[in-house]
């Protein structure tokens, strides 16, 4: 016998418990979907590549030494004492001030055989110049006697930024750009001389396609001087005397340093151009006769760091064979 007052379940209960589960799944969806939203995968930045290419065999003005430049036009050497006013004003101003960069026309400058380091196939436009670092490594073990030494030595290391910079283009060298060590126990700092001597500019410089940009470029390039047997021409002890004005006499007369004392020629001045001798300029020889001698290490600084190239210096010329 069915009982009567059995009770029955309210339909109403059942659909309030599907509500609140359904709000739940959407409120575990949002929630699922906000996490999603904000989730970013980390990758990490990959470091740029960069290919070279060596071009040797060319020559350029060495524009850092004043010493080693004649003003524009036709001289015969030796200098008449009538022609030493016109040649002394234009020496200050197109070889000394050109230098300097306090005036616009350079005089004519002795050249030197140089290298070229072509940047090339660059794997990013966001390269910063101020991030990639240009080293110049000497195994002094290499480096002859007396320069022989038991270990590495940087003979220049600095940024492209820093070595932009030369003589006569672009207002004046950088607070910071990077000077001349040793290679081995040669200081070619010291050995490089009056007038800039020890800056970067009598090694290599930095030569980008444009001067609006701060980033590597496709074809920026660098020239290396090759200092291979025999020196440039040095016009330090052409005219004037200790006791002259200058201008127009050069600074150096009377200095044995630069103008060593000669026959007939008591205060140095020769009244024509002599090999410079006074400073140095380019790679040492002895980079170019062993392959293991002397490396140029490109890094990238940013991050990640990463090192673009090691060349060997033997690979950018010829050897010399002395």
């Amino acid at each position: 016998m069915m009982d009567r007052f059995r009770p029955r379940r309210r339909p109403g209960r059942r659909a309030v418990s599907e509500i609140i589960a359904t709000i739940l799944l959407l409120a575990i969806l949002i929630i699922a979907g906000a996490i999603l939203w904000t989730f970013r995968i980390y990758t990490p930045p990959v470091a740029p590549s960069v290919s070279m290419v060596y071009r040797s065999g060319g020559s350029n003005p060495v524009w850092g030494d004043p010493t080693d430049c004649q003003p524009l036009g036709t001289w015969t050497y030796p200098l008449l004492a009538s022609q030493y006013t016109a040649w002394g004003d234009a020496w200050w101003n197109q070889c000394e001030f050109f230098s300097e960069d306090e005036y616009p026309t350079p005089g004519n400058f002795t050249s030197m055989n140089t290298s070229e380091i072509i940047f090339h196939q660059i794997s990013a436009n966001d390269i910063s110049l101020a991030d990639v670092n240009f080293t110049f490594l000497c195994n002094g073990a290499y480096a002859p006697s007396p320069y022989t030494e038991d270990k590495t030595t940087v003979l220049l290391t600095g940024t492209l930024a820093d070595m932009t910079w030369f003589p006569g283009v672009e207002g004046e060298a950088p607070s910071n750009a990077p000077l001349l060590g040793n290679c081995g126990g040669f200081d070619m700092g010291e050995e490089a001389g009056v007038a800039y001597g020890n800056l970067f500019t009598r090694l290599t410089i930095f030569i980008p396609l444009t001067n609006t940009s701060s980033y590597l470029q496709n074809g920026d390039y660098m020239i290396l001087y090759i200092h291979n047997g025999g020196y440039p021409l040095d016009y330090a002890c052409v005219e004037g005397s200790p006791t002259a004005p200058e201008p127009p006499s050069q600074p150096w007369a009377g200095d044995a340093s630069v103008c060593p004392p000669a026959a007939g020629h008591p205060d140095g001045i020769v009244n024509g151009p002599i090999l410079d001798i006074d400073d140095y300029h380019g790679a040492p020889p002895w980079c170019f006769e062993s392959i293991l001698a002397c490396t140029i290490d490109i890094t990238y600084t940013g991050t990640p760091a990463t090192l673009l190239a090691s060349i060997p210096v033997y690979d950018l010329t010829p050897p010399t064979g002395g």
